[in-house]
C-alpha cells in the first residue's frame, strides 16, 4: 500500500511544484491595451535627428512590418523635403428662366505629393504590434546623415544628373497629357 501511495503522490507533488513556478513577466509594452503606442501618437522630437513613423494591418504580421516600415521611412522622406502639386477645379453652372432655374456644381479636388529623398542611415528605433494586429513602427535619422545624404547628392557625376533630368521631363511631359485629358473630359461632360 506504502508503495502505491509513493507511486501516485510524488509525481502529484511534483507536478503541482513545477506548476507553481513563476513564468517570466512579459515585456512592458507601450502599446496600451487596444491601443496605439504612446510615440506614434506623440513622436519623439530632437534637434539631432528626423523620426518618422508608420502604421499597417494585414493578416501577415511580416508584410504589415515591412509596410510600416515603409510608411515610416516615406515619412522621413517627406520631412526632408517634398514636392506638393495642386488643382482645384470649381465648376458653377445656372440655366433657366426667373421662374425656373436650375443649378449645376462640380468641385474636383486634386493633389499629389512626391518625395526623393537618399536615405542612408535610417534605422528602426521602436516597432509594436497591437493586440489586434496593427504593426507600429518608428525610425529615426540622425540629422547628421541627412545632411551627408543631402551633400551626395550633390556630388553624383554629371551623367547620372543628366539622366535624372531627362526622366523629370518625360514625368513632366507625362503629367502635362494627363492634365490635359483630364480638362478635355471635364469640358466634354459639360
Amino acid at each position: 500500500m506504502k508503495k502505491c501511495f509513493s507511486v501516485v503522490v510524488v509525481p502529484l507533488l511534483a507536478a503541482l511544484v513545477m506548476s507553481c513556478g513563476s513564468s517570466p513577466e512579459p515585456a512592458p509594452s507601450s502599446v496600451p491595451p487596444g491601443g496605439i503606442p504612446r510615440w506614434f501618437l506623440s513622436p519623439p522630437k530632437s534637434e539631432d535627428a528626423i523620426y518618422g513613423r508608420g502604421t499597417a494591418k494585414f493578416a501577415d504580421l511580416n508584410m504589415s512590418l515591412s509596410t510600416a516600415e515603409a510608411r515610416a521611412r516615406t515619412a522621413v522622406s517627406f520631412t526632408l523635403s517634398a514636392n506638393i502639386e495642386a488643382m482645384v477645379i470649381d465648376f458653377n453652372q445656372t440655366a433657366g428662366n426667373s421662374d425656373v432655374q436650375s443649378n449645376l456644381t462640380f468641385v474636383q479636388n486634386i493633389s499629389r505629393q512626391l518625395t526623393t529623398s537618399k536615405l542612408n542611415g535610417v534605422e528602426v528605433q521602436d516597432t509594436e504590434v497591437a493586440p489586434d494586429g496593427t504593426a507600429y513602427v518608428l525610425v529615426v535619422m540622425s540629422k547628421a546623415d541627412a545632411k551627408k545624404n543631402f551633400e551626395d547628392k550633390f556630388n553624383e557625376p554629371e551623367v547620372a544628373k543628366y539622366a535624372a533630368f531627362k526622366a523629370d521631363e518625360a514625368l513632366k511631359m507625362l503629367d502635362a497629357q494627363i492634365s490635359k485629358k483630364s480638362v478635355e473630359a471635364a469640358t466634354k461632360d459639360n
